[in-house]
């Protein structure tokens, strides 16, 4: 991966925690995520927790391409990381050393945004969004587009956002409920004759 490419980063919800992308060059016996048993393509993170000595992560990119979605962010449970390489996400306690992360549903990652009003963070695909509270799936949308999901702007309790409606040939608009997932507008493709 080359370090020109543009890494999004947000630690709100993570702020006695530093994550910080390294070069493969500067990585100390970087963990494997996921232990593929080989050397593959991977955004390298180096993770301290308060007062712990810093240890560094290899995180298996899923598509390369300079289009694909790159991001660290903090979870919302205080205490965990969101990897996001490649348009692949990864969860994991910070102060785990890999062990036992999760990759997430949603693939490829195409947008995330943290909520903090909600204790929320939202990841988009190319069809549907994805909630997660500190611990759990709060909720997944239905499919609000054929293909491509813009996430335009986050509002007290709403996620207004523009996906494609192949039929019509055009944008749609859609308002997704940030408390439940529920939504207005957007494309449904299942339901187009």
């Amino acid at each position: 991966m080359t370090m020109t490419k543009n890494i999004h980063h947000d630690l709100t919800f993570t702020p006695n925690i530093k994550a910080e992308v390294i070069a493969k060059r500067e990585a100390k016996s970087p963990i494997r995520i996921p232990q593929t048993g080989e050397d593959v393509e991977a955004v390298y993170v180096r993770v301290t927790v308060a007062n712990s000595e810093p240890w560094d992560a290899a995180f298996a990119i899923g598509f390369d391409s300079e289009h694909a979605y790159d991001g660290v962010y903090g979870w919302p449970d205080g205490t965990s990381l969101c990897v996001v390489a490649g348009g692949y996400s990864y969860v994991f306690k910070a102060d785990s050393h890999g062990k036992g992360f999760l990759r997430l549903e949603p693939m490829p990652v195409t947008d995330v945004q943290l909520v903090p009003e909600h204790k929320l963070i939202v990841i988009a695909d190319y069809t549907n969004l994805y909630a997660y509270s500190g611990e759990k799936t709060a909720w997944k949308s239905e499919r609000l587009s054929w293909e491509g999901v813009t996430v335009s702007k986050i509002g007290t309790n709403h996620i207004f956002g523009i996906g494609w409606d192949a039929i019509a040939d055009k944008e749609v608009e859609f308002v997704v409920d940030i408390r439940n997932g529920s939504h207005t507008g957007g494309s449904q493709p299942w339901a187009k004759k």
